[in-house]
């Protein structure tokens, strides 16, 4: 049987694969798939790796079938589709923020505009709106900073926006959430997520935030590149899926219960 096989940020550059078909035995597991290409690169094999198929985390011992698409995740860091150099750069000089969200969960190569996002979940019963922007900064790690790429799985990664969102309406069922990742080459200064919570209360609407912005840190497939003086490197993260939504809570706020 075949399968279709997609690597990402690091994998992709020590693989020299982005994407392949892949012949593959009845009742082979994803780890098994995994191990035959760490085997044959030493540096991707000492490289933590979550697995995806199908747009959804599994675990190692998950069965393939005829036709999936497996994604190689590394350690995640930020998010962004990368396409050809050049008219990503020329997209990002031309591009302008768009002053609506057209959906809760966003994963996009323009800018974002907060206002928008603010408009997206705002609503008469909230008595406050909580928002989040992460910015590139000019420096890491005691290195001067020039810009950041952000590489991600896309249709994964939007698929798990929506999955944080839904998570955040089981504990707080009155919050409306909108969340936008920035994708491509970023100067510094411009925001590579946003995060908008309306709630009826203070309270709830600042866990909420800082419940996404742990969940997404955690199994959002996405990755960032930092381009310093020194050169260029791919920031490590945790492997995706290892923080659970119990411990997102704990982060958030220790105190308080699920309400």
């Amino acid at each position: 049987m075949r399968v279709h096989v997609k690597f990402f940020a690091i994998f992709r550059e020590v693989t020299g694969v982005k994407a392949e078909e892949k012949e593959i035995a009845e009742n082979t597991t994803v780890g098994q798939l995994w191990q035959e290409y760490a085997a044959r690169n030493s540096r991707a094999g000492n490289i933590r790796a979550a697995f995806a198929v199908n747009q959804k985390l599994v675990s190692a011992d998950h069965l393939l079938h005829d036709g999936d698409v497996v994604g190689f995740l590394p350690p995640v860091s930020g998010g962004a589709t990368r396409k050809d150099a050049k008219a990503a750069r020329k997209k990002k000089t031309s591009g302008s923020p768009a002053s609506a969200v057209a959906k809760d969960a966003l994963i996009t190569r323009q800018p974002l505009d907060l206002g928008a996002f603010v408009r997206r979940v705002e609503f008469p019963g909230a008595g406050a709106i909580v928002t989040f922007s992460g910015v590139v900064r000019d420096n890491a790690r005691g290195k001067a900073v020039k810009y950041l790429e952000y590489e991600a799985y896309a249709e994964m990664a939007e698929q798990s926006l929506r999955g944080i969102i839904a998570e955040i309406r089981e504990r707080w069922a009155d919050a409306r959430v909108a969340i936008g990742h920035r994708t491509g080459r970023l100067r510094i200064g411009e925001a590579s997520l946003m995060i908008a919570v309306a709630a009826p209360h203070r309270g709830e609407a600042y866990v909420a935030s800082r419940y996404a912005i742990e969940r997404i840190k955690a199994v959002l497939p996405v990755w960032k590149k930092e381009f310093a003086a020194d050169g260029a490197s791919w920031v490590e993260g945790p492997a995706a899926g290892e923080l659970t939504p119990a411990d997102a809570v704990a982060v958030a706020s220790p105190t308080l219960q699920k309400e």
